[in-house]
């Protein structure tokens, strides 16, 4: 399946990179400041650290067992029937997360920008454009993730550049007044994020180096962190702990306090436009990741024919798994952290365990 489908080390690298920001931007910031405080940077630098750890592990176990995807290895590993299962249990965690995000999608711009469209419109027109893009491949794909991470870079700049005269160093203080509690509780939030980067060792078998790949790997895992991380003590800095826990997506408030001279002001526009470039291409790769996952189980020749299907049960799933946004809420507090430990440490940790476990009976 893999022949006609590579892809270069670089190219990997912008798609981790855009892969970790991804929905990430507009509410990580939220999910920390709620727990940690004033701290939140604190739990956000831990995240940097977390995400090397994370990125060592993938890499080991991809690189162990290349070209093999995650369904392969579900399979090697607990067999045949324990394995299916397993790997149709993976493929139904990235369905979750893509019908988390399209919601996403769809009440950012029915809340912020374009309250008189249905939701259901902005979410089934958001899936065609994705679907046609994963339709022509892998390849384009990552030349998309080329084309748009520039622009990416140079909006994001332009607004971290022109918010930093508003930062107050005292919005960060008093620093650990309750401990360290707060700050693990709100790095287990950010953690439970930087773990749906397991997604992504689908699309590992396609890089042309492993070696390479690897390192593309932690690199991008580790600047998508970095860049979440600075942007959630900007939000901290400027807006303080308090309100930027209170509102759903700080991020786009913070766009709008931008204030320069009196020519440059409410430039929320930029905001939107970087989370719409990251959030295509998150998406995207869940898409093509389930897609693949699906032929792979039940053995297609190739992914193109299920994409249709999967699609139509994704735009369902956005609209009847989560049913407004206290549901959306509750569910990202309570239930996705522990949901992704199970498919984001747990089973790669399994797999990697079962290999150590083989390569001493071999030796004995």
């Amino acid at each position: 399946m893999f022949a006609n489908e590579k892809i270069d080390a670089h190219q990997f690298t912008l798609l981790v990179i855009l892969f970790v920001v991804g929905d990430a931007l507009l509410y990580v910031p939220s999910w920390l400041a709620s727990f940690a405080k004033q701290d939140a940077w604190l739990a956000a630098a831990l995240g940097c650290v977390e995400s090397l750890a994370i990125a060592w592990l993938y890499t080991t176990l991809a690189k162990r067992h290349f070209p093999a995807t995650p369904i392969d290895l579900c399979r090697s590993v607990l067999g045949r029937w324990a394995g299916t299962a397993a790997a149709c249990c993976f493929v139904s965690f990235i369905l979750v997360d893509i019908s988390l995000m399209l919601y996403e999608i769809g009440d950012f711009i029915t809340t912020q920008m374009m309250p008189e469209t249905p939701i259901e419109v902005i979410i089934l027109l958001f899936t065609g454009v994705i679907v046609l893009g994963v339709r022509n491949g892998a390849v384009t794909l990552a030349r998309s993730s080329e084309l748009v991470f520039s622009s990416f870079v140079l909006l994001y700049l332009t607004l971290v550049l022109f918010i930093s005269p508003q930062i107050k160093p005292e919005h960060a203080q008093p620093v650990l007044s309750e401990g360290l509690k707060p700050v693990m509780k709100g790095n287990l939030r950010l953690f439970g994020n930087l773990e749906e980067s397991v997604i992504l060792l689908m699309l590992f078998p396609l890089v042309r180096n492993p070696g390479k790949g690897a390192k593309a790997y932690v690199t991008g895992l580790a600047v998508g962190t970095v860049i979440l991380a600075v942007f959630s003590t900007v939000s901290i800095l400027v807006m303080g702990s308090d309100m930027t826990a209170l509102l759903a997506y700080p991020s786009y408030v913070l766009a709008q306090k931008v204030a320069v001279g009196k020519f440059l002001e409410r430039i929320e526009a930029v905001m939107a436009f970087i989370w719409f470039i990251t959030v295509f291409v998150k998406i995207s790769v869940c898409y093509y990741a389930a897609f693949f996952g699906t032929a792979q189980i039940v053995k297609l020749p190739e992914y193109r024919s299920v994409t249709l299907p999967l699609a139509m049960i994704s735009i369902v799933l956005a609209l009847v798994f989560v049913p407004n946004r206290s549901y959306f809420d509750l569910f990202a507090t309570k239930i996705w952290t522990p949901y992704t430990l199970t498919f984001g440490l747990f089973l790669p940790l399994i797999m990697l365990g079962a290999a150590w476990l083989r390569r001493l009976s071999g030796k004995s």
